[in-house]
């Protein structure tokens, strides 16, 4: 059975609307600037193999192209279930909702369990350079670079990542008592620009990092 949807105005704003917008904008103004932090890293990623294509190309085939991939196709099933989640919000459904938003949660922790083993493997490997043990990779200090970049920039998507499973399961939590749609329904959107973010962001790491370079 649908329930009411809606958000209690704030004092500060004039209409639900403009609560809305601003909301959706103070997100974006916010994802904005962590995509210019992305970008400095997939700016320095290209710079590296442009200046150095031997040696990226050689620590590129010690990645785990599968596992990229695999959880390329893990937050695409996710993007899907966030964005029927905030549908399902929309029309009241909060059953369903729930739903969604915790096959979300479980699609992201499986996110972070493959790259965590991604990470065990390259360990494994020796394919750790800022480590003291030894670099597999140590012949050719230029593959240092890239592998440094590397890990900066997937370890920082995982930090989004975690930050954006523990957001999501408080979220769903506040979901699941009564009459949270009608007064907080818009919460559901807003987060769900800060998961699409995360997809996003990955939808570029997996091309520059695990495609182009080998």
């Amino acid at each position: 059975m649908a329930e009411p949807v809606g958000i209690v105005l704030a004092e500060h704003f004039s209409t639900v609307t403009q609560q809305r917008q601003a909301a959706k904008l103070g997100l974006w103004a916010w994802l904005i600037t962590e995509l210019l932090l992305f970008a400095g890293l997939f700016l320095c990623a290209l710079i590296i193999r442009i200046q150095h294509p031997a040696s990226v190309t050689l620590a590129a085939t010690h990645l785990k192209f599968w596992i990229g991939a695999a959880n390329t196709a893990v937050l695409i099933c996710s993007s899907f279930t966030m964005s029927g989640a905030i549908v399902l919000s929309r029309i009241g459904w909060r059953a369903g909702m729930l739903r969604f938003m915790l096959a979300t949660a479980g699609l992201g922790s499986l996110f972070l369990l493959l790259k965590g083993f991604e990470y065990y493997q390259d360990y494994v490997e020796h394919m750790v350079p800022f480590l003291s043990g030894p670099y597999v990779l140590a012949h050719d200090q230029a593959s240092r670079l890239f592998v440094d970049v590397y890990f900066i920039t997937t370890a920082l998507h995982g930090v989004h990542l975690i930050t954006g499973v523990s957001i999501l399961l408080v979220l769903t939590w506040q979901a699941s008592r009564p009459h949270f749609l009608a007064r907080h329904q818009n919460r559901i959107e807003v987060y769900g620009l800060y998961w699409h973010f995360i997809d996003l962001i990955w939808m570029i790491v997996f091309p520059v990092l695990y495609v182009l370079n080998r």
